[in-house]
């Protein structure tokens, strides 16, 4: 029987969109794993750094085994973790370190391990991005299967799912999570997690609704509860009373008749009365390039090329660089002709830091990060624009500097670029003399200024994960003050409005690349407030097509003026709220199936 008889309905982090329906199955892991801690002998290194190469040479093998069964099966999001796991296995740095602590502190194997993998997690943990902070997962997964290979164990045991369920747990790492018998997985609901965990990358990818961040719900629901999931409102109801059961049922009726749109057929950010946004997807060196490929996007408006420093102990070099540029144009080659790839200069300082990458500061946030910390670095910036510019050769390439808070910065980056132009010029380097170069807006003073910063670039992209940030004086990685991330507050409406309208002026184009692209009530908006384009994670692309595919541009006029129609002093719950209902009422339907 339930121990849960005062539940109704349990409110957590939508990861996943959709309505799922069935049998809680509970997996509450292995627990913490408990890693012996002693000296070795004197003499012994030697022999204990062989039971550690072996242990780590097993589990390179059993990585191997799994990404080629894997790829098999899977559209490419698992294979693709999975290949990062086997990359930390052959970083020699990384094991090298292990290695080094057995001869130098003469500690067993399991010690070594353990305190190697505790550095590198505190790096990733102090990183407000929620990427990053799930990255954890990644390194406790890889942990978890030296120390078993150690212990003698072996490898991890199968989760065994006898029938249609809905997994309930306190969080799965990916090799928990890939051993899932998936076509009998209904939904995920977890204690812990985030719209970036493993788990939610693949609810996404396999259309799955998932629901996190729940706080407790592995304690309060038994095995065999009825579960009723939405992915869409982040709600999950436990033994619903007979009333509730059946307007769930009607509306996943209704659900699976809206969702028969043409999704495969669709052209991404054709209006319904033929105009078009532009679609493009974000993305970085070593993500599933199969899901960009199958979005058929307008190209990458969000290059991330900070991923290329990240926990490298020396930066990357201008070869290097070129390499992964160059990659990213072939890329894009297959998505249609006039597809482009913009390249974010270095976006390091506050939560993604470097190793090695010069003291702390009291307020990174604040700090010399981003384009003020290119700008302190010349050399740095330097390299990275010839990189940049000798992939602009082989395709439609266009350089973004993030960050830009006064005209004076895109002056200095323009000198770094002349210079580095004249650099490949005098080589004999081939590259576009004029290409495009854009200013991220992402702090107010920067859209408060918005026409005078455009009179030296080409184009903007806004970035409104910051720019909601630094409005609203709220860090939003610090959960006490989550609940001011808003980016319907009419703050950063007003923001996003003012440098669209100073971007027209002028004649530029305009992006918004940040999370609320791709949230199809935000999305839209910034569409109907007269963005160019929206720039956005692959496997959001059909939804947000499915939204503007309902929509006509005199719809999207209509719906720009919902946000400024409310009495004055709305909230932003109230704003969010308004358009929902709006959206709701044009394309019915399309938020129950958010990704």
């Amino acid at each position: 029987m339930s121990n849960n008889a005062h539940i109704s309905v349990l409110k957590g982090l939508a990861v996943s969109g959709g309505l799922a329906e069935g049998p809680a199955f509970i997996y509450r892991g292995e627990g913490d794993l408990q890693i012996p801690e002693y000296k070795i002998p004197e003499g012994g290194e030697d022999g204990e750094r062989l039971r550690l190469e072996r242990a780590i040479a097993a589990v390179r093998r059993d990585l191997e085994n799994l990404i080629a069964a894997l790829r098999e099966r899977s559209s490419g999001e698992d294979v693709k973790v999975f290949e990062c796991h086997l990359m930390m296995m052959e970083d020699e740095v990384f094991t090298g370190e292990m290695a080094a602590l057995v001869g130098k502190e003469r500690i067993n194997a399991e010690s070594a391990v353990r305190r190697t993998v505790d550095a590198v997690r505190a790096r990733f943990s102090q990183m407000n991005d929620p990427y990053f902070r799930e990255r954890v997962r990644d390194l406790d997964d890889v942990e978890r299967r030296i120390q078993r290979q150690l212990s003698g164990r072996g490898r991890d045991p199968a989760i065994e799912l006898n029938e249609p369920s809905i997994i309930v747990a306190d969080d799965l790492t990916p090799s928990e999570t890939v051993q899932l018998p998936q076509s009998r997985v209904l939904g995920f609901v977890t204690d812990g997690g985030s719209v970036t965990s493993h788990v939610a990358l693949l609810a996404r990818s396999l259309g799955i609704p998932a629901v996190a961040a729940l706080g407790d719900i592995t304690s309060r629901v038994s095995a065999g509860d009825k579960i009723l999931l939405d992915g869409g409102a982040g709600t999950v109801a436990v033994d619903p009373d007979p009333v509730t059961l059946a307007d769930f049922r009607e509306r996943a009726r209704k659900l699976r008749e809206s969702s028969a749109l043409p999704k495969s057929a669709m052209t991404p950010g054709i209006l319904a009365d033929g105009s078009k946004i532009g679609i493009f997807v974000n993305a970085h060196a070593g993500m599933p390039t199969d899901a960009i490929a199958k979005s058929r996007a307008d190209g990458i408006g969000l290059y991330r090329s900070e991923y290329l420093w990240i926990g490298r102990e020396m930066e990357p070099s201008e070869d290097e660089q070129f390499a992964a540029y160059r990659a990213a144009v072939k890329l894009v080659e297959n998505l249609g002709r006039g597809s482009s790839v913009t390249i974010r200069t270095l976006d390091i300082g506050g939560d993604k830091t470097m190793l090695g990458g010069g003291p702390k500061e009291a307020n990174p946030f604040l700090g010399n990060r981003s384009i003020r910390y290119l700008l302190s670095r010349r050399d740095t910036m330097l390299t990275q624009l010839k990189a940049i510019l000798r992939a602009s050769a082989f395709g439609n390439v266009r350089i973004m500097h993030p960050m830009i808070s006064c005209v004076e910065e895109l002056e200095a980056a323009a000198e770094v670029l002349e210079e580095a132009k004249k650099n490949l010029a005098s080589r004999g380097v081939a590259f576009d003399h004029d290409v495009k170069v854009g200013a991220m807006i992402e702090v107010p003073s920067a859209a408060l200024i918005a026409e005078d910063l455009a009179e030296h670039c080409d184009f903007f992209s806004i970035g409104t994960n910051d720019l909601v940030q630094y409005t609203m004086a709220a860090d939003r990685g610090n959960d006490a003050v989550a609940y001011l991330y808003q980016p319907l507050n009419l703050a950063i409406v007003k923001l996003v409005a003012m440098t669209i309208e100073a971007a027209k002026k002028k004649g530029l184009h305009v992006t918004v690349c940040g999370e609320s692209a791709s949230n199809p009530v935000e999305g839209a908006l910034w569409a109907a407030l007269g963005v160019d384009a929206l720039s956005m994670s692959p496997n959001y692309v059909p939804v947000l097509s499915a939204t503007l595919a309902r929509l006509s541009r005199r719809d999207l006029d209509e719906y720009a003026k919902v946000p400024f129609s409310l009495p004055v002093g709305s909230s932003a719950a109230e704003i969010s709220s308004a358009c929902r209902k709006w959206l709701e009422a044009k394309a019915p339907g399309v938020l129950e199936a958010m990704p």
